[in-house]
């Protein structure tokens, strides 16, 4: 018997030493990786974090400005490309019906992605001041935050002023002639004028047809805006993901541990 109890004793003590060694292992495991985040930190001054989020966001403005400010960049982009507002697809499915209806639907969708190419390629210079007004605390949050919250903060705290500035390239460039006399508004304005004069018939009423009254230029800017800022958040995620898109020194340096 007694035997038998010193068995169970020394299985015991084995379980319990395996144990113990073996928290004992998770342990410096994880002090270690503690001390590593420590370090990091440390190594890491408030300007070097400020200054390598701000270049991080200059890096992604730039790119993302570069490829829809190319030819036919919003219109050949499957996630930016600006279609028209939700409430002109009774119209895309009644006036295509019309001679020329077609055509003229593919007129003005071209046109306003056409408006907002153009206009995307003057817009660095609004995002590189906005950049600048970032400060070390909101640096601080946005490296510990997720993907794309540079993007995000960066969207939070300058899409009206952004929109704004964007407005006025946007209506300049939707009264630009792109293909003889026809612009961007006045192949909108052709569009819903043949629409509204159907839609305001006593059978478009009938029929339950209602009035386009959507203003081109806020709708165009509003899409030119958030295409710009996905782009952004794009190039954001690559450079917190991707070693490959660390560029710099610097960036390599505040983006190493994420």
């Amino acid at each position: 018997m007694k035997l038998k109890y010193l068995s169970i004793f020394a299985a015991s003590t084995i379980i319990s030493a395996g144990l113990l060694t073996s928290s004992c292992s998770e342990m410096t495991k994880m002090s270690s990786q503690l001390g590593s985040v420590g370090t990091v930190a440390q190594a890491l001054s408030t300007g070097e974090i400020t200054a390598g989020l701000k270049e991080a966001l200059n890096i992604g403005v730039k790119l993302g400005v570069q490829q829809l400010s190319a030819k036919n960049g919003y219109y050949n982009d499957l996630v930016c490309k600006i279609g028209l507002p939700e409430e002109a697809s009774v119209i895309v499915a009644n006036i295509s019906k019309i001679p020329g209806g077609s055509k003229l639907v593919d007129n003005v969708i071209k046109s306003i992605n056409a408006a907002a190419t153009d206009a995307v390629a003057e817009t660095v210079p609004i995002f590189a001041n906005a950049i600048t007004s970032m400060t070390i605390d909101d640096a601080k949050k946005i490296l510990k935050g997720d993907k794309t919250a540079a993007t995000s903060y960066f969207k939070g705290k300058t899409k009206a002023s952004l929109k704004s500035l964007f407005a006025g390239y946007i209506n300049k460039s939707i009264q630009k002639k792109l293909v003889g006399d026809v612009s961007a508004q006045s192949s909108w304005d052709a569009l819903t004028s043949k629409w509204n004069v159907i839609a305001g018939s006593a059978a478009g009423k009938i029929a339950g047809f209602k009035v386009v009254k959507t203003d081109l230029s806020d709708y165009l800017t509003d899409k030119a805006v958030d295409g710009l800022y996905y782009k952004v958040g794009e190039q954001e995620k690559k450079i917190r993901t991707q070693a490959s898109a660390r560029t710099t020194t610097l960036l390599k340096k505040v983006f190493a541990h994420q």
